[in-house]
């Protein structure tokens, strides 16, 4: 161990933060709509209708995404029930499995200290800690690309022992990369059957790129293609029974998934998701707080004249993964925040790969003292920017904890920027940066709850689903109208269940649940098509449960003169309320 490396038991404080990092009020906030409780409702109806094959939402078939992320979350709510620490547990240990893929990898890189500081830059940095928090596929898609990527690294070095004279090291090298090639492809059929073809695509052009920069040694490139023909076979006995199988029991499912999922989002987009091309510098920027500073500095000419050789393989590597991931989604028409999640891992190693080469030999104090205390700064902006995103892209009014957190944050950006960053050592800095960071993002986590049935069309339905559970009588109807409550049959069951499914009018004919073909007749039982339906249907006998979007209480009103409808709740801009 050298002078400026830090003593083995400092491995202990980053395992416990990455564990406090992403288990700590893992289950104190809502769902949120659309994309929580879409995801959770699919996993509880394979848990209901005991169909893990086909997904399905409203208890129609729903074949936007392969199932990987939909399998985990059920198999956790079937052991811990029905509840949002249930739903987050799987994507908590899917963002310590990434954290733990881009530790090795930076070991197997730069040593120990670059694998704990790659591992706290990525638990910390704010989109990566924020969506493996968020049920979507994109924190499950990231760490499978790092772990292939992880066991490709290690396939690649264990080829540089063909140099080695002895022919039987030369033989068991071969044999290791081999087989830590198939780990990869193994690693890729996973990310495959959570998000698709880019699962592959990222990896592939990180590879191809290193391919490239190496296609002198053709030793080297000939035994990994060799490799690569195991893996093939690896990968599709394990990636592509799941899609056949689904193909042969849904009609139309081949179509829908392959030309309208896997190719008209990316060319034509989703309607509300649509950006312009340099919507992801903002996101980058925003997204890797604190350690955004240290970005300007990770390429330079001067740092890779300094590179050994197995440095400048991994300078590449990561270099392209990033790029590349970075480049994709910037050209495709849909866009949202989390797609360019899997790059963070490739800059985390980065990060730690330049920081741990050090700054004194080159000089470069001053400019580390800078940057420390830069990132120190920056962890807690999300106490200063969060309250304004609230306030004006949700349109909430003032409220104590919003001035308290944008206080606070204000006082330890100066308190930081003029006493303690300046006496952090450059070897064990990153912690102190990492746990404010943590700090912050938990105390925001901590105040989400006050406010998250008013965030618009992102509000969880749990309090409505819980009305719902408590008003609903036998013989009971229940009715959705004008926007479909996509997470609310999770919250409702089982009021709403297989046996008792809501009635639906006013729903977009295009959107979910409708867009999968044949969903419109196989829901045609359950539509009430028209205003007169609808009037017909309220003003009968049977009582009906009626879940509308904000105003609907009074359309109902007006359509029955006579009635007098009950508001039973009004939650955020969600309403339920009964005929009778």
């Amino acid at each position: 161990m050298t002078a400026s490396e830090p003593p083995t038991s400092s491995r202990w404080p980053v395992v416990l933060f990455s564990l406090a990092a992403f288990f700590l009020l893992l289950g104190t906030r809502g769902l949120n709509e659309p994309d929580e409780g879409r995801y959770a409702e699919i996993a509880r109806e394979m848990i209901e209708r005991g169909d893990w094959l086909v997904p399905h939402l409203w208890y129609v078939p729903h074949l936007d995404k392969p199932p990987v992320t939909y399998w985990l979350v059920a198999a956790s709510l079937k052991l811990f029930g029905l509840n949002a620490w249930a739903v987050r547990l799987p994507l908590a240990l899917a963002g310590l499995s990434g954290v733990w893929a881009a530790f090795l990898l930076a070991r197997s890189i730069a040593g120990a200290g670059a694998g704990r500081t790659a591992a706290l830059v990525l638990a910390s940095s704010m989109l990566f800690w924020a969506m493996a928090r968020m049920l979507t596929t994109d924190i499950f898609l990231t760490q499978f690309i790092t772990w292939s990527l992880y066991f490709f690294w290690r396939s690649w070095r264990e080829l540089d022992a063909l140099s080695d004279e002895d022919e039987d090291a030369r033989g068991r090298a071969g044999r290791k990369s081999f087989l830590w090639q198939v780990a990869a492809w193994a690693a890729l059929a996973g990310g495959f059957l959570t998000k698709g073809p880019v699962a592959v695509a990222i990896p592939f052009a990180a590879v191809v790129a290193l391919l490239v920069f190496r296609r002198a040694d053709k030793v080297r490139l000939n035994i990994l293609v060799i490799g690569a023909v195991g893996g093939t076979l690896i990968f599709s006995l394990l990636a592509l029974p799941w899609y056949f199988a689904v193909f042969k029991a849904v009609p139309g499912s081949f179509d829908f998934m392959v030309k309208g999922q896997a190719i008209g989002h990316s060319l034509g987009g989703i309607d509300n998701r649509g950006k312009p091309f340099y919507f992801f510098i903002g996101v980058l920027a925003a997204g890797f707080l604190p350690w955004t500073p240290l970005l300007g500095w990770l390429w330079r000419r001067a740092h890779w004249r300094l590179l050994g050789k197995a440095h400048r393989d991994a300078w590449v590597l990561l270099t392209a993964w990033a790029a590349f991931t970075f480049v994709l989604f910037s050209l495709t028409r849909a866009k949202l925040p989390a797609y360019i999640v899997p790059m963070f891992p490739a800059l985390a190693v980065l990060v730690a790969m330049r920081w741990r080469e050090g700054f004194e030999e080159w000089g470069q104090e001053a400019l580390a003292s800078r940057l420390r205390t830069a990132t120190a700064c920056c962890a807690w902006l999300p106490l200063i920017t969060l309250p304004l995103v609230f306030k004006f892209a949700f349109k909430l009014d003032d409220q104590p904890w919003m001035r308290t957190g944008m206080g606070l944050g204000c006082f330890m950006v100066v308190a930081v920027a003029f006493f303690a960053s300046r006496h952090w050592n450059v070897r064990g800095f990153p912690l102190q940066p990492a746990a404010m960071s943590a700090v912050a993002l938990l105390t925001v986590l901590f105040w989400t709850p006050e406010i998250e049935t008013r965030l618009r069309s992102n509000q969880t339905l749990a309090p409505l689903g819980a009305a719902l559970r408590a008003e609903v009588r036998p013989g009971d109807a229940i009715l959705c109208m004008t926007r479909i409550p996509q997470g609310l049959p999770f919250h409702a069951f089982p009021a709403i269940n297989a046996t008792n499914r809501p009635f639906i009018h006013g729903f977009p004919m295009h959107r979910v649940p409708f867009a999968f073909p044949g969903n419109a007749d196989r829901m045609k039982p359950l539509l009430i098509p028209d205003e007169p339906s609808l009037s017909t249907f309220l003003g009968g006998d049977r009582r009906v449960l009626v879940v509308g979007f904000k105003g609907d209480v009074e359309k109902v009103r007006r359509l029955l003169p006579d009635s007098t409808p009950r508001l039973v709740l009004a939650s955020g801009e969600w309403e339920l309320f009964s005929n009778r």
